[in-house]
């Protein structure tokens, strides 16, 4: 299988979703992003497309729903002609509380979309790839390493989920002709980032905004990163990861010395 592979991403209209559809289209390989919405997804396909000159293709859906997961799948195979990789990517975040402070409707929407969303998206790339074969990858995030961080319990219990799930796929992969991976995209200036750090104020601001300059990276220059090491990984089972102990340790240890700003006051 060469670079030219037809990529389908979920989650592809903003953020690491986004950055990551560009640096595939700029390798050479067609496209194809999902989100909620139809036009914001096809506007997200048509800028990349100007952008990279490469095939770039949209649909829309939920990702937790399997109709909507199954009709995409299809979708992009009839634009694309096939897909090759499928990057599970689509994802949303918590507001910070504790559980008993959650709403039930939105302990539900994380589950659904971080968790459910990215088992039917499995499902749907195994069948989509189970003859030609070809890749299927998870995001990891908070939570998939076992961190716990009071707050963010129902977002980091569905990435752990997802971190048992992608490895329990290795095995139950052996021997077909899909290969399966995981990526680990670190700490990454979001606009979920961006509207929490709005909520803080005074000394916890600060100290954020000091942690963030050490250790967060724009999706764009992760997404670069991952993307070279994705088309280049020969072997099921791999898990890509940016923010390493050894880099955390490298940058804190260098963080006096430096003048690093990925979020300016």
């Amino acid at each position: 299988m060469d670079e030219t592979r037809r990529v389908f991403i979920t989650g592809g209209t903003k953020g690491l979703g986004l950055c990551m559809a560009r640096e595939f289209s700029k390798a050479g390989c067609p496209v194809f992003i999902t989100g909620r919405s139809l036009e914001t997804a096809k506007e997200a396909a048509v800028s990349l497309a100007a952008e990279t000159g490469g095939g770039v293709f949209a649909g829309a859906g939920d990702s937790g729903v399997w109709e909507d997961t199954a009709r995409l799948s299809g979708e992009a195979f009839a634009a694309m002609g096939g897909i090759d990789v499928w990057v599970n990517n689509a994802g949303v975040n918590q507001e910070p509380g504790m559980v008993w402070e959650l709403a039930p409707e939105d302990m539900e929407k994380v589950v659904r979309t971080d968790f459910l969303g990215v088992m039917l998206g499995a499902k749907a790339a195994f069948e989509a790839m189970r003859e030609n074969g070809g890749w299927v990858w998870f995001v990891e995030g908070h939570g998939s390493d076992g961190r716990i961080m009071a707050g963010l319990s129902a977002y980091g219990a569905a990435k752990r989920a997802v971190g048992y799930l992608w490895r329990a796929l290795v095995i139950e992969a052996a021997g077909s002709k899909l290969k399966v991976g995981a990526v680990s995209p670190g700490i990454m200036i979001t606009d979920f980032v961006m509207d929490s750090l709005a909520k803080q104020e005074g000394a916890r601001r600060k100290r954020t905004v000091a942690v963030f300059n050490v250790l967060a990276d724009r999706p764009e220059t992760v997404a670069a990163w991952l993307v070279s090491r994705m088309l280049a990984a020969r072997r099921s089972g791999v898990r890509v990861a940016w923010l390493t102990g050894a880099k955390i340790m490298w940058r804190f240890m260098t963080a006096p010395f430096t003048e690093r700003r990925v979020i300016e006051e």
